[in-house]
């Protein structure tokens, strides 16, 4: 297959699948899992069923470390299907840059990724499964590289491309240090118990060099990723000439490099390494606002009949929205860790171990949801079949999105300080709130998935 619509179909598919299978087997399907004869609990999972709350960690430690892994294997498949996804899209812009071949051997990686990790997860906890998955991966690296060694930049924006590039190819090799490091029994116990030890307190977990590589990591890789989806958008929309679209530009490829060579500093130098990633973070996220209002336009009123209006509107409201409920809260957490400034007790205390975890799992959510909701109205900025249900799908899609990532915040943050009590389910910033815009979220993606769909085959 040499078609880019047709790997972005797959994409899509994927996407909505493995995301659609977790949801499924969230604690709220749990009877509708018992009616269809399906496991009701998982092996490991932080839902307690006889209390009927979430706990911070099984107290059971292997269950814990099933938990961890599982949870580590799923959001793999995720990231790589979204990397499949934008691999796709830029295919489809980028024609000498991204061939069928590249776009086959992603597709492999991803789906023995999906596949491996998924039955590991679920249901065969074994070597084969663990080694499919492993493999994938080294093949996903392997189609990165094949596309960094063709990648020929010819505008600036194609330079920022690049170095991200460059740099989550760098990412994936300390991702690969990090998994070599099972190969030692007793490395891999350490890691463990620093992972399980780091969700009441990650100061406990400082020690453990592993542990470091990891977050760095992590840090690193969701933040690059997400920039690419954006700057994939301001590709297909097109940019104004002008100083100031240039100098937005070479921040972004500055923040870029600071803030990805930063979070990897963390493997060696810990903790203190935030005092460049926070600052460096900033800048990218603000040259990042700077380009989504130099890119050329659509009026409100336009993107309610053409989806690109609404690709261009979700990267403005996308960015702000990463200042207001990515960076502002983050900023406000940070410099309330140890010391009681805008909470009382300081944010780390133990009298609210859960705050942290919380607000730590929520901002990855965050995150993720920007980089998949952006890639999304990317493909239905694409839509010609019918451009009015496009715009409408992307429109609920992306209201959904920024309801429910600015309430989360709420869910966070604005819960008192106490003893923990373990119910997010029956939590009234969830349940008024954050679930009501998820669902609406949702409605957005199967319409935009179904219009897309019908698009391609009109197409074909």
């Amino acid at each position: 297959m040499s078609s880019p619509r047709t790997h972005m179909i797959l994409a899509l598919t994927l996407g909505v699948i493995v995301v659609g299978w977790g949801v499924f087997l969230s604690p709220p399907f749990r009877q509708l899992r018992a009616a269809i004869g399906l496991p009701t609990e998982l092996p490991g999972a932080r839902y307690n069923p006889e209390k009927g709350v979430a706990e911070i960690i099984d107290p059971n430690e292997e269950g814990a470390k099933f938990f961890l892994a599982r949870i580590a294997h799923v959001y793999h498949s995720i990231f790589a299907i979204l990397l499949y996804g934008m691999i796709a899209v830029l295919g489809s812009m980028r024609r000498d840059l991204v061939g069928g071949d590249i776009l086959n051997l992603t597709l492999l990686g991803t789906l023995m990724v999906v596949l491996g990790a998924q039955v590991y997860s679920y249901a065969s906890r074994t070597f084969f499964w663990h080694g499919m998955f492993i493999a994938g991966l080294a093949i996903l690296f392997s189609s990165g590289f094949l596309m960094l060694l063709r990648f020929k930049p010819s505008h600036l924006i194609d330079w920022a491309i690049l170095v991200a590039l460059i740099l989550l190819i760098g990412g994936g090799v300390i991702g690969a240090y990090v998994g070599s490091s099972y190969m030692n029994p007793e490395l891999a116990e350490e890691f463990e118990r620093a992972k399980i030890i780091s969700r009441f307190n990650p100061d406990l977990a400082e020690e453990n060099e592993i542990w470091r590589a990891m977050t760095g990591h992590l840090h690193a890789m969701i933040a690059l990723a997400t920039t690419v989806a954006f700057l994939l958008g301001v590709m297909y929309l097109g940019l104004r000439e002008g100083r100031f679209t240039k100098l937005s530009t070479i921040l972004v490829i500055i923040g870029e490099i600071i803030m990805a060579v930063a979070s990897y500093s963390v493997w060696f130098f810990g903790k203190i390494a935030h005092l460049i990633i926070t600052p460096s973070a900033l800048v990218l996220i603000a040259a990042t606002l700077f380009l989504s209002f130099m890119t050329k336009g659509y009026n409100l009123k336009q993107s309610f009949s053409d989806p690109k209006g609404v690709l261009l509107w979700g990267l403005r409201l996308g960015n702000i929205w990463t200042w207001a409920f990515v960076a502002v809260p983050g900023a406000i957490v940070a410099i309330s860790l140890r010391k009681p400034l805008f909470f009382k007790p300081e944010f780390r205390s133990e009298v609210w171990d859960w705050a942290e975890l919380s607000y730590n799992i929520g901002h990855w959510h965050i995150l993720l949801l920007l980089w998949g909701i952006t890639l999304l109205l990317l493909y239905t900025a694409q839509v010609k079949w019918n451009s009015r249900l496009a715009s409408i799908s992307s429109w609920l899609t992306l209201l959904g999105m920024l309801i429910a990532t600015a309430s989360l915040n709420l869910y966070m943050l604005a819960n008192p300080p106490g003893a923990y009590s373990p119910n997010p389910y029956s939590n009234p910033w969830l349940s008024l709130l954050v679930e009501p815009a998820l669902i609406l979220m949702s409605l957005g993606v199967a319409l935009s998935y179904i219009t897309f769909l019908i698009d391609g085959f009109k197409r074909s």
